[in-house]
């Protein structure tokens, strides 16, 4: 598994020690409430993907998906467009291509994306280094950037501030309605957790950890609604098996975040993994693991699922 941590994503491998003392939970069959079918997106619907790939950033629209892959070495953005009632092959998109270029977010507005990369922070700089779980991995850092979207196309990647980007080691933004952003890094123990940045006056302001995130299990990989509803992220917290990361859902309530609800025993044990991502309309969930169509996990290759989740959204007012 470390393997492929280190070619593809860091939320990987914030699931393998995110939880090593929790204790195996076996989840009833009755908790499966509102069960819904998970059915594969990548591979799957979209042609000519290789086993690994993860965080579809669909547009507002949902004729474009943007993904990362890593089909041979390093990790790339790719683009696809729905025509004819179907995907279409896979490019590259424009503002990736070299360095490590991963989790798109796009803006609810449509305007711009935002995704991390181990890009060189200056332009005669040196391609950043991450370090998590108390380990160095060289190449492999993240930073925050942002491209818009021009008449003419997506316009060059530009570093969000040193507010958001703390340390080489900022991965996975999730974009509000009024252009706040979600994003993970590391504390002192190795652990990611989730940061939000209150955009206002045209400014990012000084990152918060949310009332969910805590400090004894890792949270990772944050997709969130445009209203701030509701939120979806990764943990290895009680009840996700050892070594496992679980998908949580948190509602915003009068008095902050709702405690966190497992998707695997509201949905199905079929729901597990990170790299949240969320349809146009908020009903579908697209995440990824390495678990494929046999059910066999696969530590080499990463899949990408989806799930309606419409009805755990309307149980609870939404």
């Amino acid at each position: 598994m470390k393997r492929i941590i280190k070619l593809f994503t860091p939320a990987l491998l914030a699931a393998v020690f995110i939880n090593a003392d929790a204790k195996a939970i076996t989840i009833p069959a009755d908790t499966n409430k509102y069960w819904a079918e998970v059915k594969a997106f990548a591979p799957g619907e979209i042609p000519g993907v290789a086993n690994r790939a993860a965080a579809p950033a669909f547009s507002p629209d949902g004729k474009s998906v943007y993904f990362g892959t890593s089909p041979v070495k390093d990790i790339t953005i790719m683009v696809s467009y729905y025509k004819d009632n179907k995907w279409t092959e896979p490019i590259i998109a424009p503002f990736s291509g070299d360095f490590h270029n991963l989790e798109p977010a796009f803006a609810p507005n449509g305007k711009y994306i935002i995704f991390a990369s181990s890009r060189p922070i200056t332009a005669d700089g040196k391609i950043i280094d991450g370090y998590w779980g108390k380990k160095s991995y060289p190449g492999n850092g993240g930073n925050l950037w942002k491209v818009n979207l021009t008449k003419k196309g997506w316009g060059g990647p530009q570093r969000l501030p040193d507010v958001i980007n703390q340390n080489t080691s900022i991965f996975s933004p999730a974009i509000t309605a009024d252009g706040s952003v979600y994003f993970m890094l590391p504390d002192t123990s190795g652990r990611f957790h989730i940061r939000r940045s209150q955009y206002k006056n045209g400014d990012y302001q000084t990152p918060v950890r949310p009332s969910f995130s805590v400090d004894a299990y890792g949270d990772v990989d944050p997709v969130v609604a445009p209203d701030e509803s509701f939120l979806i992220f990764s943990s290895g917290r009680p009840p996700a098996l050892p070594h496992t990361a679980d998908l949580f859902i948190v509602f915003r309530t009068p008095k902050g975040w709702s405690e966190p609800l497992d998707l695997r025993q509201l949905i199905s044990d079929k729901v597990f993994g990170v790299e949240a991502r969320l349809s146009p309309d908020l009903k579908t969930l697209y995440f990824s693991n390495q678990r494929n169509a046999a059910g066999i996990t696969v530590n080499t290759d990463q899949y990408t699922w989806q799930v309606d989740i419409s009805k755990v959204l309307k149980a609870h007012g939404l």
